[in-house]
């Protein structure tokens, strides 16, 4: 299961991963275990790849119709950013879901028994809305960056005042975040609840904040979705000097916008 070789196409796949996941720990996003990543690499698994896998198949937390069939990469239970680089085959595994859309086969890694991530429900019910909308991104990466999940614990977060924190704290990231972002509160992690609330908050977007949990970035690609969350921490941490040096006084104004 863990030793089966990867195609050119997805070896390369696991290098940007583990590039990215060195990123996220040195960004401090993921505490110990915080954190998680699936890339959907359907597109790269060819037929015949894995004709000699007999991993059993496992049942899917909830049925994921719009993914009958589709590969990804998952991070395991459990891991660690920082340990990927060093020992891909053990955090991640790439999985193939079945026919029936609620069962799934480890096609490579998860070497020792691991499992996918706690926060499966959320990625599936992600990807499936991105299959579904006829949406590009294949990356959905879930991290802790400190200084958002700072700002969702002040008391006008979920308001349209918030989101434009976004324009005045860093101009580039209204470029990068033309929909703004999505805001989630707080749920159970890994709860259909707050798998639900991240679909419908994607509506537009590439970003949805977890109250004090941390953020869900989607992207064409590993490095992308890194660069959206990176940029819309630039933001909150600059928008939290400001606010505590005294810069915004009376921060959100009378109109509801940031004075």
């Amino acid at each position: 299961m863990g030793h089966a070789e990867l195609s050119y196409g997805l070896s390369e796949t696991v290098d940007g991963i583990a590039v990215v996941s060195e990123y996220i720990w040195e960004s401090g996003w993921s505490a110990a275990n915080g954190g998680n990543l699936t890339v959907d690499v359907t597109r790269l698994v060819q037929p015949g790849d894995f004709d000699d896998c007999n991993a059993s198949p496992l049942p899917l937390p909830i049925a994921v119709p719009a993914l009958a069939g589709r590969s990804l990469f998952v991070t395991v239970s459990g891991s660690r950013f920082r340990d990927v680089p060093k020992a891909p085959e053990k955090a991640l595994i790439l999985l193939q879901v079945s026919d029936s859309g609620d069962r799934y086969r480890v096609l490579w890694g998860g070497e020792g028994g691991g499992k996918p991530t706690m926060e499966f429900i959320p990625h599936l019910k992600s990807h499936a809305y991105l299959r579904t909308a006829g949406l590009p991104q294949p990356v959905v990466l879930h991290t802790h960056p400190v200084h958002l999940i700072a700002a969702t614990h002040l008391p006008e977060y979920g308001t349209a005042a918030f989101d434009r924190v976004l324009e005045v704290s860093l101009s580039t990231a209204r470029v990068f975040l033309p929909g703004g972002v999505g805001m989630v509160g707080a749920m159970p992690m890994g709860s259909e609840a707050l798998a639900d609330a991240t679909v419908e908050a994607l509506a537009g977007r590439k970003a949805v904040l977890w109250q004090r949990h941390g953020c869900v970035a989607v992207g064409a690609d590993v490095f992308e979705a890194f660069d959206t969350t990176d940029m819309l921490e630039k933001a909150a941490q600059m928008f939290l000097l400001c606010l505590s040096s005294g810069c915004l006084p009376g921060w959100p104004g009378p109109d509801g916008t940031p004075a």
